[in-house]
C-alpha cells in the first residue's frame, strides 16, 4: 500500500531443537564469511560465534524489538555474543531501502507481502530453507501463499493488515453504523463530521468498487493486464463516491486528523487501522464503537458490502547477508516462537498469522478492534503481490483528489474513470 501499511490472524509450538542448530544443512549453516573462504570461529552447533545482524523495524515496535532480541540471546545460547543492531526503517519503506543498496541494508527486516515478487525479483530477498516445513505447519495457508513465489518462501507471515470503521457511540446506534447511507443522513450535532475516510487513497477506496465484484488484476490479482474499475459496477461506486465527497457530512481525513477528530468528538465515524484503536479507544472511553466496514446502498438500489483490501506484514531476510543460517535463526524465532509471539502480543496487540496465537486473540475479548478485524478479514480481498500493483496507487490518488475538488463529477464520471484504469495499466512492462 502506497500510505499505510501498516496493519489480522495467528500454530504449534515450535519444538526447542527447531530453533537451534542441526535442523538445517550444512549448506543452510554457512556464513557468509564461510562462502567467502574465510574463517570463522563457531559455535558447537554451527553458527558463527561473533555473528553481526541489522533488524530494521518501525519506530513504534523499537522497544519490542529490542525486548525480543533480549530474550533471544537468552534462550539461544549460540547467539550470546552475537551484536544485534536496530535501526528504524518501516516495513512499507523496506523495499525503496532495500533496492538502494542491499548491501548496507538491514540483515533483517519486516515488510508487507504486496513487496514480496519485486524483491524477489531483484534478488533481495534470501530464500527461507531452515525449518521451512515447520513454519507452513505453523502459519495461516493464506499467509504463506502471500509470502511464497513459485512455491518457494520468501518471508516470515508475522500479522494480517486491514481496516476496519470506528465510531463514537454517542453519534451512532449499532444498527445504524451497518449501513453508510444510514449514518450519512443521520444529523449529528453541529460541528461534527459524521464520516471520514482517506478518498484518495487506493487502499481505502477500492473497497467500494471491491464491493461491487470489480477487480484489480482479475479476479486472481495476477492479470497484469486487467482492471475493470470502469465497467457499469464501477460507475455506479464512482458516482456514490462523488456524492459522498461532495457531501459536507464528508471529510477526507487520515492519520493526525483523523484521531484529531475523535479526540474533539468532533468526528462520528472513519475507516482506519487497527494501530490506531488504543488512541481512539482512549478518546471515547465509554462510547468506543468498531466494527466491519458497512454496506453502503447504490443509486439502482443495491446494496452492497464494502471489501478492503487485505495484505500480510512479513519478516525477511536480506539476500545479501553475511550471516544467512544465523540471519534465518532470528528472523524464525521472533515471529515463530512461542514466547517471541506471546511477547509481542502482550506488547504490540495485534493479529497474528500464527495458529498458535488463535486462542490467545479468541479469548482477548477485550480487544474489540481485533475481533472486528478478524470478522473484516473475512469480507476482504486480498492485495496482489504483483509488481504493477505499484502502478494503481498514483492514477487512485489522482481519482480521489479531483473528487474531493470536483474536477471530478457525475458528468465526466466515466471518462474519469477510464482514465483512472488506462493510467493503471498504461504501465505495464
Amino acid at each position: 500500500m502506497k500510505k499505510k501499511v501498516l496493519a489480522m490472524v495467528m500454530a504449534g509450538i515450535l519444538a526447542a531443537g527447531s530453533l537451534l542448530a542441526g535442523c538445517g544443512s550444512k549448506d543452510e549453516q554457512k556464513t557468509g564469511a564461510d562462502a567467502k573462504g574465510q574463517s570463522a570461529e563457531k559455535t558447537e552447533s554451527g553458527y558463527a560465534k561473533n555473528a553481526k545482524l541489522k533488524v530494521w523495524g518501525s519506530q513504534e515496535d523499537q522497544d519490542m524489538y529490542k525486548k525480543l532480541i533480549e530474550m533471544f540471546k537468552e534462550e539461544n545460547p549460540e547467539a550470546a555474543e552475537w551484536t544485534i543492531e536496530q535501526a528504524v526503517v518501516m516495513g512499507a519503506d523496506a523495499k525503496t531501502e532495500l533496492l538502494k543498496d542491499a548491501s548496507t541494508a538491514a540483515d533483517v527486516f519486516d515488510f508487507a507481502s504486496d513487496q514480496v515478487m519485486e524483491l524477489q525479483a531483484a534478488n533481495a530477498l534470501y530464500r527461507i530453507t531452515k525449518n521451512k516445513d515447520q513454519i507452513v505447519a505453523n502459519n495461516l495457508e493464506a499467509s504463506i501463499q502471500a509470502a511464497s513465489v513459485d512455491g518457494e518462501l520468501y518471508g516470515y507471515p508475522v500479522a494480517s493488515t486491514t481496516f476496519v470503521m470506528f465510531y463514537d457511540k454517542s453519534m451512532y446506534t449499532e444498527e445504524e453504523v451497518k449501513n453508510l447511507n444510514t449514518m450519512m443522513e443521520k444529523e449529528l450535532p453541529k460541528g461534527v463530521t459524521n464520516f471520514s475516510m482517506d478518498i484518495d487513497n487506493g487502499w481505502y477506496s477500492s473497497c467500494f468498487f471491491q464491493g461491487v465484484g470489480c477487480r484489480l488484476f482479475g479476479e486472481s490479482g495476477a492479470e497484469a493486464d486487467k482492471c475493470d474499475f470502469n465497467n457499469e459496477k464501477g460507475l455506479l461506486v464512482g458516482n456514490y463516491l462523488a456524492d459522498l465527497a461532495a457531501n459536507k457530512k464528508f471529510a477526507n481525513q487520515d492519520g493526525p486528523v483523523l484521531l484529531k477528530g475523535f479526540e474533539n468528538r468532533t468526528l462520528g465515524a472513519s475507516f482506519t487501522g487497527t494501530w490506531d484503536a488504543e488512541l481512539i479507544k482512549g478518546y471515547l472511553g465509554d462510547d468506543y464503537g468498531v466494527t466491519t466496514l458497512p454496506e453502503v446502498t447504490l443509486e439502482d438500489g443495491s446494496t452492497i458490502q464494502l471489501a478492503s483490501m487485505m495484505n500480510f506484514n512479513l519478516t525477511g531476510v536480506n539476500a545479501q547477508t553475511k550471516y544467512p543460517a544465523e540471519a534465518m535463526l532470528l528472523a524464525e524465532y521472533l515471529t515463530n516462537s512461542e514466547s517471541a509471539l506471546k511477547t509481542r502480543y502482550e506488547l504490540r496487540p495485534g493479529s497474528s498469522t500464527n495458529k498458535l496465537m488463535e486462542e490467545t486473540i479468541a479469548a482477548d475479548a477485550d480487544n474489540e478492534a481485533l475481533q472486528a478485524l478478524t470478522d473484516q478479514s473475512k469480507l476482504s480481498i486480498m492485495q496482489t503481490s504483483i509488481p504493477q500493483v505499484a502502478n494503481f496507487w498514483s492514477p487512485a490518488e489522482a481519482f480521489g483528489a479531483g473528487l474531493m475538488n470536483q474536477t471530478i463529477t457525475r458528468d465526466n464520471m466515466q471518462e474519469s474513470l477510464d482514465k483512472m484504469v488506462q493510467n493503471t495499466l498504461s504501465k505495464l512492462g
